[in-house]
């Protein structure tokens, strides 16, 4: 098959993370055989004279691991014009697409990334060039999106006519088909793709040393990074042999680190800052059981890559913490509730060996492993050029 991913958002060259698992995910289509290339525009808002300075001219093209890309800038001049901007990357998606195809064939399916504006671009494109689209939604903040009145109209009927539509939580689903005024339940569960980096690693050893709890994110509030710290003090602050060890960088991290200070352990928390895309296999398997306790999760992917080390997990009861973690994996702790976190981690601890890292393993690998995806979306591939 030939498909062509139109992202909301994708890295800006080689060396930018933002969107990189879109990148891995076409790549492990294109081991397994098919065809895949990448149509992406950057919008620029025109009142960002700085990102305006900054941005590239023209088309540029290049092949990266396998995957012919187009990239194109085009500066936002409509901030108050509802559907203006909306307009301007549509015309600047469609050139794209036009030269895509001239360069490299006609794709039998177009996969958007997010619906805004990806899913509603792909619609046009698809009415247009006649060709079907997919739309995987990554962000809830989508269902904000759909009570802008431009947005909301055409976000409606993108989902009604693509060939499917997939959430990447469970828990988006429903919510999903309720935002979207869906009588049928059109919108449905595929999970996300492990990293290439995590898919045929063994499961790491069990470190010697204190007993660590791990965190791994970019330290945002989201993350409630805080809270961890204040529930780890409060259940392991006189507690010999007990760490927790945080990755990541961001502007918030002095405030975390005069947080555990205030805390009264500043000794037992270690901020080894962020961690290169290489070492981050080293950095899982450090840990002894990985904690995430944000306020939003869609899909987790850091949980998953935990799994995949063999860590049992101890994560709020997102839509991300519901959907990763069952009995025999970890264990789940209310939004937001310091105590309810500090107690799981309490009991994580101490039943700590009655986790088995390889069952643990298996469950992520057979769940979100190379096969498992490429198969789902094989078989919505399929759908859509049948359909």
């Amino acid at each position: 098959m030939h498909v062509l991913f139109v992202p909301s958002w994708y890295p800006a060259d080689p060396t930018d993370f933002s969107g990189s698992f879109f990148i891995e995910q076409a790549q492990a289509l294109v081991h397994a055989g098919h065809t895949v290339g990448v149509i992406s525009v950057k919008g620029i808002p025109i009142y960002s004279p700085s990102q305006i300075r900054g941005k590239s001219a023209g088309i540029r093209h290049s092949v990266e691991v396998g995957i012919n890309t187009y990239r194109l800038d085009k500066v936002l001049p409509f901030p108050k014009v509802p559907g203006g901007n909306e307009r301007v990357i549509l015309h600047a998606w469609r050139t794209l697409l036009t030269r895509y195809i001239r360069e490299n064939g006609k794709p039998d399916v177009l996969h958007a990334h997010a619906m805004f504006p990806g899913g509603v671009v792909a619609h046009a494109l698809s009415d247009e060039f006649g060709i079907p689209f997919i739309v995987t939604e990554h962000r809830p903040s989508s269902m904000d999106r759909l009570k802008e009145k431009w947005n909301g109209v055409h976000g409606r009927r993108a989902a009604m006519a693509a060939s499917s539509l997939v959430a990447v939580a469970r828990g988006f689903v429903p919510e999903l088909n309720t935002a979207y005024g869906i009588d049928r339940d059109k919108w449905e569960y595929v999970p996300g793709l492990l990293s290439p980096q995590f898919q045929n690693i063994p499961t790491r050893t069990i470190p010697d040393g204190p007993f660590t709890f791990g965190h791994v994110s970019h330290l945002d509030p989201g993350k409630r990074v805080d809270r961890l710290i204040e529930a780890f003090a409060e259940q392991f602050r006189h507690v010999d042999n007990v760490r927790l060890r945080i990755a990541g960088d961001s502007v918030h991290k002095s405030g975390l680190v005069a947080l555990a200070a205030q805390q009264g352990v500043a000794d037992k928390v270690d901020f080894v800052g962020a961690i290169a895309r290489e070492n981050i296999v080293a950095e899982f398997s450090s840990a002894h059981v990985f904690v995430l306790p944000s306020v939003a999760e869609a899909f987790g992917t850091v949980l998953w890559e935990a799994m995949a080390c063999g860590l049992p997990l101890v994560s709020t009861a997102t839509w991300a913490g519901r959907n990763a973690i069952v009995e025999t994996n970890g264990v789940l702790a209310g939004i937001d509730n310091i105590e309810e976190l500090g107690q799981a981690m309490v009991y994580i601890k101490e039943n700590f060996h009655s986790y088995d890292p390889a069952a643990i393993r298996a469950i992520c690998v057979d769940h979100c492993g190379r096969e498992a995806f490429i198969s789902q979306y094989e078989a919505i591939y399929a759908k859509a050029i049948t359909s």
